[in-house]
């Protein structure tokens, strides 16, 4: 009997290991945690141009939501991180595939999809702002798609606040709704610390929050949203050399 417990005991703790390993392996990812780290935008993008070609890889050999969603997510942050250069050749060789991707996707991914997908179309308007006329009534209806589908996603909800954040007031932008749901984000990542391990995600929410902050007059808070960034990550030098100073000075 005793050895019956033993072996049920195990397998029981097998399968929550591989539940939490399961939850890890989407967001998480240490090989994109140090591309977004990176100082330099040469070496930063090179580093997300092989997440992608190791994402793409997996994608092709076991084609299943999961590895279709982790594509997902390194396209995202390749697409993302050629805005530091305004490299518009890399996101141009890189944007079809990763809406088709995107689009592919269902299941229970799909929700966190349509808002990756909403994000990435906001990059397209970001390169080119005559698209903003279509693809901006297309990024919001996914974007409330995706928080319907999905509500307890902290992902959906920082992309829903970089939307926020980055549209212009005139065009539905709203820096106070932008805050709440930066909020809501961190809230959610807090009762699902399996995705903030490994997570560039969660360091850049903590980064767009406190400018979100300093844009809505209150640096003091922003100055405690980065110390807690720089909690998580010690070396996230963008908020140690360029946005911590900024709201400490405007702070003064």
């Amino acid at each position: 009997m005793k050895t019956k417990t033993l072996m049920a005991l195990s397998i029981v703790l097998t399968i929550a290991s591989s539940i939490d390993c399961t939850a890890q392996s989407l967001e998480s990812n240490p090989a994109a945690y140090q591309a977004y780290l990176s100082r330099s935008t040469t070496d930063a993008q090179k580093a997300w141009v092989n997440v992608v070609t190791t994402a793409e890889a997996d994608a092709k050999t076991t084609p299943t939501d999961d590895t279709k969603f982790k594509l997902a997510l390194a396209h995202y942050g390749l697409l993302n991180a050629t805005m530091r250069s305004m490299d518009e050749a890399t996101f141009k060789k890189y944007i079809d595939g990763a809406v088709i991707n995107l689009e592919s996707i269902k299941g229970m991914h799909a929700g966190e999809a349509m808002a990756v997908l909403a994000a990435v179309h906001g990059l397209q308007m970001a390169y080119d702002p005559s698209k903003g006329m279509f693809l901006g009534p297309k990024s919001s209806s996914l974007l409330s798609k995706a928080r319907k589908s999905d509500p307890d996603s902290p992902l959906v909800w920082k992309l829903y606040a970089n939307s926020m954040f980055h549209t212009p007031e005139a065009y539905g932008g709203d820096v106070v709704e932008a805050i709440t749901a930066y909020e809501k984000a961190l809230s959610l990542y807090n009762t699902q610390k399996e995705k903030t391990r490994d997570n560039w995600i969660f360091l850049d929410t903590m980064a767009f929050l406190g400018q979100a902050y300093v844009r809505h007059n209150d640096p003091s808070r922003a100055t405690a949203i980065y110390e807690k960034a720089l909690a998580a990550e010690p070396s996230f030098g963008w908020v140690k050399y360029n946005l911590l100073p900024n709201a400490q000075a405007k702070a003064k």
